[in-house]
């Protein structure tokens, strides 16, 4: 009798663990369904300053916005442009990002803005389909970094990351050497590619860049101008609200 109560007991603990799985699930999809724009921030470099970029773009634009950065500092900003530091009780784990939709939701954000913090090739798969699901997805380069996890050549970072590429949405991406492998990866998921060209990059000026409080570069100014653009800010005032937002702590 004691063995069975006991498997009888452990079945009950399973079942009861699986049904809060399911339940925190729903939740977070309907938290999720509540943000009509998720813009999903990957790649090697400039994630930090690319989220602070468009969200400020998105909030000049007068769409309510809450952006989250991993960077050195994890960073949540507000609609208001304020921002305080992700609290974290042990190391960074991607279940965090659960956390960080409640809060927009808890702000009645219309936008998110989210840095994606994983570097495993898998995690970042699974962030984009089960924690983010993004109406927007964004990759700002493929470098030869992170390659004991995601190498070990710069082209199976680029594999890695274009496994976020978000299904049958939009994927914005100022990365060109490897901008084939991501056509190709958007072409399977049925998304559509809008790339930033040496055109796009050249028309960001010095006095352009001069307006910015901090070291800013063309090509993550001109790939956050083509997000906002598409998500009807225009340019007067989505350019100079770039310049506006904070500067990456450290």
């Amino acid at each position: 009798m004691t063995e069975f109560l006991y498997i009888w007991i452990f079945g009950g603990v399973i079942a009861f663990l699986l049904v809060l799985g399911f339940l925190e699930i729903a939740f977070h999809r309907r938290n999720l369904s509540r943000i009509p724009v998720r813009v999903h921030v990957n790649g090697t470099r400039g994630k930090s300053s690319l989220t602070r970029l468009i969200a400020s773009g998105l909030r000049a634009g007068g769409i309510r916005t809450c952006a989250k950065t991993t960077g050195t500092l994890p960073r949540m900003i507000l609609p208001d442009g304020s921002e305080f530091p992700v609290f974290r009780p042990s190391k960074a784990n991607v279940i965090e990002q659960l956390r960080i939709v409640r809060k927009a939701v808890g702000y009645d954000a219309k936008a998110l803005v989210i840095e994606c913090m994983a570097l495993q090739p898998y995690l970042q798969t699974l962030c984009e389909a089960k924690l983010v699901r993004a109406t927007h997805g964004v990759i700002t380069n493929a470098r030869r970094d992170h390659l004991d996890v995601m190498g070990p050549g710069e082209e199976d970072v680029a594999l890695a990351l274009a496994g976020m590429v978000p299904p049958k949405k939009i994927l914005y991406t100022a990365e060109r050497k490897h901008l084939g492998l991501f056509a190709d990866a958007a072409k399977d998921r049925g998304t559509k590619l809008v790339g930033v060209t040496e055109d796009d990059v050249e028309a960001i000026t010095e006095k352009d860049l001069a307006g910015f409080s901090y070291v800013e570069h063309a090509e993550n100014v001109a790939l956050a101008l083509k997000v906002c653009a598409d998500l009807g800010v225009d340019r007067r005032r989505r350019f100079p609200a770039c310049g506006k937002g904070n500067p990456i702590p450290g």
